[in-house]
Protein backbone atom coordinates (compact mmCIF):
# COMPACT_ATOMS: atom_id res chain seq x y z
CA UNK A 1 0.00 0.00 0.00
CA UNK A 2 1.40 3.45 -0.88
CA UNK A 3 2.05 5.70 1.98
CA UNK A 4 1.84 9.77 2.58
CA UNK A 5 4.92 10.75 3.12
CA UNK A 6 5.07 13.44 5.59
CA UNK A 7 7.09 16.25 6.76
CA UNK A 8 6.80 18.22 10.08
CA UNK A 9 7.13 22.12 10.51
CA UNK A 10 7.63 22.47 14.25
CA UNK A 11 9.08 20.93 17.60
CA UNK A 12 6.51 21.72 20.28
CA UNK A 13 4.31 20.02 22.71
CA UNK A 14 2.08 19.11 20.25
CA UNK A 15 3.95 16.88 18.17
CA UNK A 16 4.41 14.25 20.78
CA UNK A 17 0.63 13.54 20.06
CA UNK A 18 0.36 15.14 16.49
CA UNK A 19 3.74 13.74 15.03
CA UNK A 20 3.47 10.26 16.86
CA UNK A 21 -0.07 9.89 14.87
CA UNK A 22 1.87 9.91 11.95
CA UNK A 23 4.17 7.31 12.97
CA UNK A 24 1.49 4.98 14.04
CA UNK A 25 -1.38 6.15 10.81
CA UNK A 26 -1.28 2.99 8.44
CA UNK A 27 -1.62 5.05 5.32
CA UNK A 28 1.13 7.27 6.21
CA UNK A 29 5.34 7.59 7.09
CA UNK A 30 6.67 10.39 8.90
CA UNK A 31 9.49 11.43 7.25
CA UNK A 32 11.43 14.10 8.77
CA UNK A 33 11.00 17.40 10.86
CA UNK A 34 12.59 20.67 11.39
CA UNK A 35 12.51 22.82 13.79
CA UNK A 36 12.75 26.88 14.41
CA UNK A 37 17.05 26.18 14.92
CA UNK A 38 18.81 23.40 13.20
CA UNK A 39 19.59 21.99 16.92
CA UNK A 40 15.97 21.92 17.85
CA UNK A 41 15.46 19.96 14.83
CA UNK A 42 18.15 17.53 15.70
CA UNK A 43 16.59 16.87 19.08
CA UNK A 44 13.69 16.17 17.76
CA UNK A 45 14.54 13.68 15.20
CA UNK A 46 16.46 11.70 17.58
CA UNK A 47 13.46 11.91 20.22
CA UNK A 48 11.40 10.27 17.56
CA UNK A 49 13.34 7.75 15.68
CA UNK A 50 13.32 9.73 12.52
CA UNK A 51 16.11 9.65 9.44
CA UNK A 52 15.68 12.78 8.46
CA UNK A 53 16.22 15.90 10.10
CA UNK A 54 16.37 19.50 8.13
CA UNK A 55 18.46 22.91 9.27
CA UNK A 56 15.39 24.91 8.58
CA UNK A 57 11.97 24.97 7.49
CA UNK A 58 12.65 25.85 4.13
CA UNK A 59 14.99 23.16 3.38
CA UNK A 60 12.22 20.62 4.63
CA UNK A 61 9.22 21.87 2.24
CA UNK A 62 12.51 21.70 -1.04
CA UNK A 63 12.61 17.79 -0.21
CA UNK A 64 10.79 16.03 -3.48
CA UNK A 65 10.27 13.00 -1.14
CA UNK A 66 7.89 14.98 1.22
CA UNK A 67 3.96 14.50 -0.17
CA UNK A 68 2.23 16.48 2.92
CA UNK A 69 3.47 18.72 5.39
CA UNK A 70 2.23 18.87 9.47
CA UNK A 71 2.37 22.58 10.37
CA UNK A 72 2.37 23.32 14.51
CA UNK A 73 4.34 26.77 14.30
CA UNK A 74 3.24 29.05 16.41
CA UNK A 75 0.38 31.10 14.95
CA UNK A 76 2.02 34.04 13.69
CA UNK A 77 3.46 31.69 11.00
CA UNK A 78 0.90 29.75 9.82
CA UNK A 79 -0.15 31.86 7.02
CA UNK A 80 3.61 32.17 6.19
CA UNK A 81 4.15 28.78 5.78
CA UNK A 82 1.35 26.99 5.32
CA UNK A 83 1.93 29.21 1.82
CA UNK A 84 5.56 28.30 0.76
CA UNK A 85 4.46 24.64 1.48
CA UNK A 86 1.73 25.04 -0.60
CA UNK A 87 3.54 26.62 -3.55
CA UNK A 88 6.44 23.83 -3.13
CA UNK A 89 3.56 21.54 -4.25
CA UNK A 90 2.86 19.72 -0.70
CA UNK A 91 -0.51 19.20 0.57
CA UNK A 92 -0.69 21.10 4.15
CA UNK A 93 -2.24 19.95 7.52
CA UNK A 94 -2.17 23.44 9.53
CA UNK A 95 -2.93 23.13 13.10
CA UNK A 96 -5.39 25.42 14.77
CA UNK A 97 -6.15 28.39 14.61
CA UNK A 98 -5.70 28.24 10.70
CA UNK A 99 -4.65 31.62 10.41
CA UNK A 100 -4.88 35.15 12.02
CA UNK A 101 -7.52 36.48 10.30
CA UNK A 102 -9.93 35.66 6.83
CA UNK A 103 -7.77 37.99 4.52
CA UNK A 104 -4.82 35.17 5.48
CA UNK A 105 -7.21 32.02 5.26
CA UNK A 106 -8.15 33.52 1.94
CA UNK A 107 -4.51 34.00 0.78
CA UNK A 108 -3.67 30.36 1.48
CA UNK A 109 -6.97 29.05 -0.03
CA UNK A 110 -5.84 30.83 -3.25
CA UNK A 111 -2.35 29.54 -2.69
CA UNK A 112 -3.48 25.64 -2.76
CA UNK A 113 -6.04 26.24 -5.61
CA UNK A 114 -3.14 27.89 -7.58
CA UNK A 115 -0.90 24.30 -7.16
CA UNK A 116 -3.75 22.14 -7.15
CA UNK A 117 -2.60 20.78 -3.82
CA UNK A 118 -4.98 20.17 -0.46
CA UNK A 119 -4.75 22.09 2.91
CA UNK A 120 -6.99 21.30 5.79
CA UNK A 121 -7.37 22.94 9.68
CA UNK A 122 -6.54 20.51 12.03
CA UNK A 123 -9.12 20.15 14.61
CA UNK A 124 -8.38 16.56 16.03
CA UNK A 125 -11.47 16.63 18.14
CA UNK A 126 -13.67 16.17 15.16
CA UNK A 127 -12.25 12.69 14.55
CA UNK A 128 -12.90 11.63 18.67
CA UNK A 129 -15.80 9.26 18.69
CA UNK A 130 -17.59 10.82 20.84
CA UNK A 131 -18.09 13.97 18.33
CA UNK A 132 -19.69 11.94 15.39
CA UNK A 133 -21.47 9.80 18.21
CA UNK A 134 -22.88 12.62 20.12
CA UNK A 135 -24.13 14.36 16.71
CA UNK A 136 -25.99 11.19 15.77
CA UNK A 137 -27.66 11.30 19.09
CA UNK A 138 -28.99 14.58 18.31
CA UNK A 139 -29.93 14.06 14.85
CA UNK A 140 -32.18 11.05 16.60
CA UNK A 141 -34.23 13.61 18.35
CA UNK A 142 -32.92 12.72 21.62
CA UNK A 143 -33.33 16.40 23.16
CA UNK A 144 -35.24 17.62 20.36
CA UNK A 145 -34.79 20.70 18.44
CA UNK A 146 -31.37 22.70 19.88
CA UNK A 147 -32.00 25.97 20.17
CA UNK A 148 -29.29 26.71 22.67
CA UNK A 149 -25.57 25.99 23.62
CA UNK A 150 -23.16 26.88 25.97
CA UNK A 151 -19.48 26.13 25.58
CA UNK A 152 -16.60 26.79 27.78
CA UNK A 153 -13.03 26.04 27.56
CA UNK A 154 -10.20 27.24 29.73
CA UNK A 155 -6.98 27.06 31.78
CA UNK A 156 -4.86 29.08 33.88
CA UNK A 157 -2.06 29.60 31.52
CA UNK A 158 1.95 29.84 32.58
CA UNK A 159 2.78 33.83 32.47
CA UNK A 160 5.87 33.00 30.64
CA UNK A 161 3.98 31.01 27.94
CA UNK A 162 3.95 32.33 24.37
CA UNK A 163 0.41 32.37 24.67
CA UNK A 164 0.51 36.07 25.98
CA UNK A 165 2.43 37.32 23.11
CA UNK A 166 0.71 39.56 21.23
CA UNK A 167 3.23 39.44 18.11
CA UNK A 168 3.21 35.60 17.62
CA UNK A 169 -0.85 35.68 17.37
CA UNK A 170 -1.50 34.76 21.40
CA UNK A 171 -4.71 35.05 23.37
CA UNK A 172 -7.38 33.21 24.46
CA UNK A 173 -10.21 33.27 21.46
CA UNK A 174 -6.49 32.29 18.80
CA UNK A 175 -5.71 29.38 21.21
CA UNK A 176 -9.15 28.19 22.98
CA UNK A 177 -12.01 29.82 21.60
CA UNK A 178 -11.70 28.63 18.40
CA UNK A 179 -12.92 25.05 20.39
CA UNK A 180 -16.26 26.31 21.37
CA UNK A 181 -17.33 28.28 18.21
CA UNK A 182 -16.57 25.43 16.05
CA UNK A 183 -18.13 22.85 18.71
CA UNK A 184 -21.60 25.22 18.44
CA UNK A 185 -21.14 24.97 14.36
CA UNK A 186 -20.94 21.26 13.81
CA UNK A 187 -23.54 21.39 16.59
CA UNK A 188 -26.11 24.11 15.15
CA UNK A 189 -25.54 22.36 11.71
CA UNK A 190 -25.51 25.79 10.82
CA UNK A 191 -23.67 29.37 10.52
CA UNK A 192 -23.97 32.00 12.83
CA UNK A 193 -25.75 34.95 11.02
CA UNK A 194 -24.38 37.64 14.04
CA UNK A 195 -22.18 37.73 16.93
CA UNK A 196 -21.61 39.69 19.71
CA UNK A 197 -18.56 39.64 22.08
CA UNK A 198 -16.71 40.88 25.23
CA UNK A 199 -12.89 40.35 26.08
CA UNK A 200 -10.77 40.75 29.00
CA UNK A 201 -7.55 42.50 27.70
CA UNK A 202 -4.58 41.62 29.38
CA UNK A 203 -1.19 43.75 30.19
CA UNK A 204 0.19 41.77 27.48
CA UNK A 205 -2.28 43.47 25.01
CA UNK A 206 -4.08 40.04 24.24
CA UNK A 207 -6.99 38.57 25.15
CA UNK A 208 -7.26 36.55 28.50
CA UNK A 209 -11.19 35.93 28.71
CA UNK A 210 -13.03 35.75 26.05
CA UNK A 211 -17.15 35.50 26.15
CA UNK A 212 -18.96 36.01 22.51
CA UNK A 213 -22.34 35.00 21.67
CA UNK A 214 -23.43 33.66 18.38
CA UNK A 215 -26.73 33.68 16.90
CA UNK A 216 -28.06 30.86 14.55
CA UNK A 217 -30.58 30.97 12.05
CA UNK A 218 -34.05 29.97 13.70
CA UNK A 219 -33.52 32.11 16.71
CA UNK A 220 -30.96 29.91 18.17
CA UNK A 221 -28.06 30.94 20.30
CA UNK A 222 -24.41 29.76 21.30
CA UNK A 223 -23.12 31.52 24.49
CA UNK A 224 -19.30 30.49 24.12
CA UNK A 225 -16.81 31.42 27.11
CA UNK A 226 -12.61 30.64 26.78
CA UNK A 227 -10.08 31.79 29.41
CA UNK A 228 -6.20 31.85 30.13
CA UNK A 229 -7.39 33.16 34.14
CA UNK A 230 -10.16 30.10 34.45
CA UNK A 231 -9.49 27.00 36.13
CA UNK A 232 -9.27 23.83 34.13
CA UNK A 233 -12.83 22.91 31.81
CA UNK A 234 -14.00 21.82 28.75
CA UNK A 235 -17.66 21.16 28.80
CA UNK A 236 -20.77 22.20 26.64
CA UNK A 237 -24.45 21.84 27.19
CA UNK A 238 -27.19 21.56 24.72
CA UNK A 239 -30.65 22.78 25.34
CA UNK A 240 -33.49 21.33 23.40
CA UNK A 241 -36.88 21.30 22.92
CA UNK A 242 -37.36 17.70 24.40
CA UNK A 243 -34.44 17.93 27.11
CA UNK A 244 -30.52 18.65 27.63
CA UNK A 245 -27.36 17.19 27.21
CA UNK A 246 -24.42 18.21 28.78
CA UNK A 247 -20.37 17.07 28.02
CA UNK A 248 -17.70 16.86 29.27
CA UNK A 249 -13.70 16.23 28.78
CA UNK A 250 -11.60 15.18 31.15
CA UNK A 251 -7.79 14.93 30.06
CA UNK A 252 -5.21 13.05 31.83
CA UNK A 253 -2.16 11.90 31.11
CA UNK A 254 -2.39 8.61 29.23
CA UNK A 255 -6.28 9.37 28.32
CA UNK A 256 -9.34 11.85 27.51
CA UNK A 257 -12.94 10.88 28.63
CA UNK A 258 -15.77 12.70 27.11
CA UNK A 259 -19.20 11.80 28.83
CA UNK A 260 -22.37 12.53 27.48
CA UNK A 261 -25.23 12.91 30.19
CA UNK A 262 -29.45 13.40 28.92
CA UNK A 263 -32.59 12.67 29.88
CA UNK A 264 -31.36 10.40 32.69
CA UNK A 265 -29.14 8.46 30.36
CA UNK A 266 -25.25 8.67 30.49
CA UNK A 267 -22.79 7.97 27.86
CA UNK A 268 -18.91 7.69 28.49
CA UNK A 269 -16.54 7.58 25.47
CA UNK A 270 -11.95 7.02 26.94
CA UNK A 271 -9.83 7.24 24.27
CA UNK A 272 -5.82 7.76 24.81
CA UNK A 273 -4.52 10.52 24.39
CA UNK A 274 -2.92 10.35 20.63
CA UNK A 275 -6.31 8.38 19.06
CA UNK A 276 -8.12 10.70 17.63
CA UNK A 277 -4.67 12.45 15.81
CA UNK A 278 -4.46 8.65 14.18
CA UNK A 279 -7.56 9.35 12.94
CA UNK A 280 -7.33 12.75 12.00
CA UNK A 281 -4.08 11.75 9.99
CA UNK A 282 -5.57 9.25 8.29
CA UNK A 283 -8.50 10.80 6.91
CA UNK A 284 -6.46 13.52 5.58
CA UNK A 285 -3.93 11.35 4.05
CA UNK A 286 -6.66 8.90 2.78
CA UNK A 287 -8.43 11.71 0.89
CA UNK A 288 -4.86 13.03 -0.60
CA UNK A 289 -3.84 8.98 -2.01
CA UNK A 290 -7.60 8.65 -3.56
CA UNK A 291 -7.17 12.55 -4.74
CA UNK A 292 -10.31 12.73 -3.27
CA UNK A 293 -11.49 16.35 -1.22
CA UNK A 294 -9.95 16.35 2.33
CA UNK A 295 -12.84 16.09 5.27
CA UNK A 296 -13.37 19.74 6.22
CA UNK A 297 -12.60 21.81 3.34
CA UNK A 298 -10.92 24.84 3.05
CA UNK A 299 -14.10 26.78 3.21
CA UNK A 300 -15.07 25.64 6.67
CA UNK A 301 -11.43 27.10 7.51
CA UNK A 302 -12.02 30.45 6.36
CA UNK A 303 -15.72 30.38 7.57
CA UNK A 304 -14.01 30.22 11.21
CA UNK A 305 -11.63 32.57 10.51
CA UNK A 306 -14.67 34.95 9.24
CA UNK A 307 -16.65 34.22 12.76
CA UNK A 308 -13.22 35.21 14.70
CA UNK A 309 -13.07 38.18 13.09
CA UNK A 310 -16.12 39.29 13.44
CA UNK A 311 -16.25 38.50 17.59
CA UNK A 312 -12.69 40.75 17.71
CA UNK A 313 -14.80 43.50 15.97
CA UNK A 314 -17.63 43.16 18.26
CA UNK A 315 -15.39 44.11 21.30
CA UNK A 316 -14.15 47.08 19.62
CA UNK A 317 -16.67 48.25 18.62
CA UNK A 318 -19.21 47.05 21.38
CA UNK A 319 -21.77 46.12 19.11
CA UNK A 320 -23.75 43.19 17.31
CA UNK A 321 -21.50 42.25 13.99
CA UNK A 322 -23.76 40.57 11.37
CA UNK A 323 -22.43 38.12 9.15
CA UNK A 324 -24.92 37.96 6.28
Amino acid sequence: MRKLCWGVLGTGKIISKAGIAIHHAENSEWHGIAGRTPENGESAALKYGLAHRYANYQELIEDPAIDAVYIALLNHLHKEWAIKALQAGKHVLLEKPFTMNEQEAREVAEAAKANGVQVMEAHSWRFQKAYPAIKAMLDDDVIGEVNVMTAHYSFVADPASTRWVKEWGGGALYDLGCYPIAWSRYFMDAEPVAVESMMKWSDTDVDARFIGSLYYPGNRVAQCCAAFDMANGSSFDLYGTKGRMSVASKVEPNSVTITAEYNGQKQKWITDRVQAYIFQVEAFADAILKEEPVPFGIEDAIQQTRITDALFQADREKTRISLI
